[in-house]
């Protein structure tokens, strides 16, 4: 649920703001599903942090969102680049009011995008380059992967937010090391692909 309440800090939940969504497959069973929460909307899909998740971790309409903004914003840089702003100033705006919105929170969602989805955000990059709103060539891919394994090294600091996440693989000791591993965590045993998909499993399979 987004929102719940109160909280030990003594803020209470605005119900009229509030909104439950459900992660669940497709073809569960309505009768599995959890009662409703008293006075709070039950949506298949809810904007969070400026990300539009869905019930069953389509991303197609947030996809869809970032292209509509970052077209809107591609109209501000020509009409900027029609009055002579020089291609340095252009593209320190490109990063600022295009580039960020496809990186904020890549990471998160990237996992679960379809093949299209990545050639319909590749194409917003694409045109940045051939209207001339940046020199640079920018993959998304390539963005991707470098935000993740920032991101995985960060995350593997005793202290950080997401260290409890993973679970270091006991040593007995005495043990040989045979080679130099990417991580000391365990991989967690996993029967669905469509599981392998989110930061913690992609990261913990990739860098292993």
């Amino acid at each position: 649920m987004l929102g719940i309440g109160p909280f030990k800090n003594k803020m209470t939940v605005n119900l009229l703001k509030t909104v439950e969504i459900l992660f669940h497959r497709p073809n569960i069973g309505q009768d599995l599903l959890p009662l409703k929460v008293t006075n709070v909307s039950r949506v298949n899909a809810a904007k969070l942090l400026g990300v539009y998740l869905r019930h069953d971790l389509n991303f197609s309409q947030h996809v869809d969102a970032i292209v509509a903004i970052c077209s809107r914003r591609f109209y501000l840089l020509a009409q900027l680049k029609k009055q002579g702003l020089g291609i340095s100033s252009l593209d320190t705006l490109f990063k600022a009011i295009v580039l960020n919105k496809i990186l904020n929170a890549l990471i998160v969602y990237y996992g679960y995008l379809t093949e299209g989805q990545k050639g319909v955000l590749q194409r917003v990059l694409d045109r940045a380059t051939s209207r001339g709103f940046t020199p640079y060539y920018y993959d998304l891919d390539v963005l991707a992967e470098s935000a993740q394994y920032k991101l995985f090294r960060h995350s593997c600091q005793e202290g950080h937010c997401l260290s409890r996440l993973y679970t270091e693989k006991p040593r007995p000791p005495g043990t040989m090391q045979l080679r130099t591993r990417g991580h000391k965590f365990q991989l967690p045993i996993n029967k669905y692909e469509f599981n392998k998909r989110n930061f913690i499993m992609r990261s913990l399979f990739n860098y292993l």
